[in-house]
This record gives structure tokens, C-alpha cells and sequence, in this order.
């Protein structure tokens, strides 16, 4: 069976590079970064949103329904339920931010990353130079791996709210707020309007103060709980899928590059090495009389 001329397969090698480098800048680029195509991680996003919002305002309910409980005792805890605005914002922060590298991360990796790699291998194909192939994999698969980050930290962040049922826990401190700011409703209009009430606050403080620190207390018990799972769902869970895809990448680059790489250094060793001998010739024959 005859075999095909190197030059013709390297033509061919080189024809279909420059085809997949075009398509992926061309078409590939324009599908895969559109909205569109991340309309249900989008959804899911927006989603969060809501849910990071629906928690800010609850916060500012209760902050506002805790330290209007009679006496001291509660401003502390209201303080605290008021300071939870500035972590929802490093949320929002984060979900803004996953929104924006959905699209974006796949536009660099299939307009610039691919049609790269794509070229450093064509070069590679006519100099022979193992480091331009070794780069032209790794910007391959490091581009390959920021598009995936988003989607993948979705899928964990939806299988842990499902756990911890983030949706419920905010439901619960609204209730929470609502009823705190109902019963203070009440008192206030109970036995005649707000003059009565202001002459048995004494009382009311003495029969009730307990109750209302209880309340208060897993109120913002609630309010931590949401908030340590949305920064884990958003922030901290990104970076995890982050650096684990990236620990795959340098274990499938152990196991399939360590010749390549033993080669490279071998031959910078050996080119050392030889020009250590000629420079000792050299010394010697300039000693020689």
C-alpha cells in the first residue's frame, strides 16, 4: 500500500488548522458568545438576583423591626441584621460578574485563543519547535476551561441550594421580619393608641424583652445562614471549579506531554554541554605554546 507524501499530509494538516481557526473565530465566536445560547445560566443568574434582593430588602425590614423592639438589648442585633447589606453587595458583585464571563470568556477563548494556537501549531509543523506546540495545547485548553468555569460552578451552586434550600431560608427571615414589625404594630395600637402604649412600656419591656431577643437572635441566626451559602453558591464555588479544572489540566498534561518535555530539556542540557567542551578546547589551545 503506498503511503502519502509527508508534504501532502502536512498540507492537508495545515488546510484543515486554517479552516478550524476560521471557524471558530467567523462562527463559533459570534454563536457561543450570544446571550441567546446562555439564556438558561443567564436565567439562572437573574434568578439569584432576585433572590439576593428579596434578602436585602428583608434585611432592611428586620434591621428596622429588631430596634424598634422597646429598650437596648436588640440594637446590637439590629446593627448586625443592617451590616448583612454589604456582604449581599460583594454578591451581587459576584453574580454581575458571572453574567458578564459567560458571554466574554467564550468570545476570547473562540476569536483569539483557537485561531492562536491554531497558528502557533502551523509553525510548529515547519520549525519543529516543541515549546510551539506545547503553547499552542495550553492556550487550547486554558481557553477551553474558562468557558466551561461559569456553567460548571452553576451546576454545583444549584445541586448546594437544593441542599440547603437558600429560597426557604429567605422566606423564613421575611417572616420573620414581618412578624417582628406586625407585633410591633400591635402594641402600638393595642389598649387605645400609642399614648397608652407609652405609658406601659415598663411593662411591656419587662413581660416580653425576652421573647423579643429570642426572636431577634434567629432572625439574624437565618440572615448568616442565607448569606454564608449565597457567598459560597457565588464567590467561593466559582474559584473552586476554577482551580480544579485547572489541577485536571496539569494532570492530563503529565500524562500525556512528559516525553515532549524530557526531549526539550535534554536538549538544552546537551547543547549546554557541548558548548562547554568547545569552550574547553578552545581554552586549551590557547595555552599551547
Amino acid at each position: 500500500m503506498k503511503t502519502m507524501d509527508p508534504r501532502v499530509r502536512k498540507g492537508i494538516a495545515v488546510a484543515a488548522l486554517v479552516v478550524i481557526a476560521l471557524l471558530s473565530a467567523f462562527v463559533l465566536a459570534g454563536r457561543l458568545s450570544d446571550p441567546a445560547f446562555h439564556a438558561g445560566s443567564i436565567a439562572a443568574l437573574d434568578e439569584k438576583k432576585v433572590t439576593v434582593t428579596e434578602l436585602t430588602a428583608a434585611a432592611a425590614a428586620g434591621s428596622v423591626a429588631v430596634s424598634a423592639i422597646p429598650g437596648d438589648a436588640t440594637t446590637p442585633i439590629a446593627n448586625q441584621i443592617a451590616e448583612m447589606a454589604t456582604y449581599l453587595l460583594i454578591v451581587v458583585g459576584a453574580i454581575l460578574l458571572e453574567k458578564f464571563l459567560l458571554t466574554m470568556t467564550c468570545l476570547v477563548t473562540f476569536q483569539y485563543l483557537i485561531p492562536a494556537a491554531c497558528v502557533l501549531t502551523i509553525i510548529w509543523m515547519f520549525t519543529n519547535r516543541a515549546v510551539l506546540l506545547r503553547l499552542a495545547v495550553r492556550l487550547a485548553a486554558f481557553g477551553l476551561v474558562i468557558c466551561l468555569v461559569v456553567p460548571a460552578s452553576l451546576q454545583v451552586s444549584a445541586l448546594m441550594e437544593d441542599t440547603f434550600d437558600t429560597q426557604q431560608t429567605v422566606e423564613q427571615v421575611q417572616q420573620a421580619a414581618n412578624e417582628l414589625e406586625q407585633e410591633e404594630a400591635a402594641e402600638q395600637t393595642q389598649d387605645g393608641g400609642i399614648g397608652d402604649w407609652l405609658s406601659g412600656i415598663g411593662e411591656t419591656i419587662t413581660a416580653g424583652v425576652s421573647g423579643a431577643l429570642e426572636r431577634a437572635e434567629q432572625m439574624l441566626s437565618r440572615f448568616i445562614d442565607a448569606i454564608a451559602v449565597l457567598i459560597i453558591t457565588n464567590c467561593v464555588l466559582p474559584i473552586a471549579v476554577l482551580l480544579f479544572f485547572i489541577w485536571v489540566t496539569k494532570i492530563i498534561f503529565g500524562i500525556q506531554m512528559p516525553a515532549t518535555a524530557r526531549g526539550a530539556v535534554g536538549a538544552i542540557h546537551g547543547r549546554f554541554r557541548r558548548k562547554r567542551a568547545a569552550l574547553r578546547e578552545a581554552s586549551a589551545r590557547s595555552q599551547d605554546p
